[in-house]
């Protein structure tokens, strides 16, 4: 039960206090990019919920064996850790659909900054394994609220009548993403200023 509720419990902290793509901008750029079309939206939203959780375990189980390396080593072991589920995975896929469009996501998902940061993130924090696995639901869901939440506010900018044609698109879109990425940063408790 206590792993359980760990698992939760860093999961939901990931999401809402540590939301890494609000408050660190990891992964933003897809974010923001993917936001408007749903179903592209929710294939790496799920691709980047189960690289970030494989790489956390799998990382975790890597650090228990390799303490005390540099963060260079520790970098270019973690790496080839999210290279070879990559890798697999892109295998498997390949074979099941071998649609390239899906081929494209996977390799957008794998290569984000957030899957890559999550592994770092648990072993700063000498998260247990249910911590780990926790973080790295977290880290996906986190991806999905904030495309979410960029995706409403993407449609509200581009309903708004009021907005001057100068600053419609990505200049509203950049105000829009500051504000709510304030909001997460006042959770985590880090100084701004």
């Amino acid at each position: 039960m206590k792993v359980i509720s760990d698992l939760l419990i860093t999961a939901l902290y990931t999401v809402f206090v540590q939301n890494l793509v609000m408050s660190s901008g990891l992964g933003m750029s897809e974010a923001m990019r993917i936001s408007p079309r749903p179903n592209t939206f929710i294939k790496l939203a799920v691709m980047i919920s189960g690289f970030s959780t494989v790489t956390s375990v799998l990382c975790y189980l890597v650090s228990v064996h390799v303490g005390g390396y540099s963060h260079a080593i520790r970098a270019l072991i973690y790496g080839g850790v999210l290279t070879g589920v990559y890798f697999i995975v892109a295998w498997v896929v390949n074979i099941i659909t071998g649609d390239k469009e899906t081929m494209g996501i996977l390799g957008i998902a794998a290569l984000n900054t957030l899957v890559f940061a999550v592994p770092y993130i648990n072993d700063s924090a000498a998260y247990s394994l249910a911590d780990s696995i926790g973080s790295g639901l977290g880290a996906g869901f986190a991806f999905i609220l904030a495309a979410a939440l960029i995706g409403s506010g993407a449609r509200a900018i581009e309903k708004n009548d009021r907005i001057p044609r100068v600053f419609k698109g990505t200049p509203a879109m950049f105000f829009y993403v500051a504000m709510i990425s304030l909001g997460f940063v006042g959770f985590t408790g880090t100084q701004i200023f």
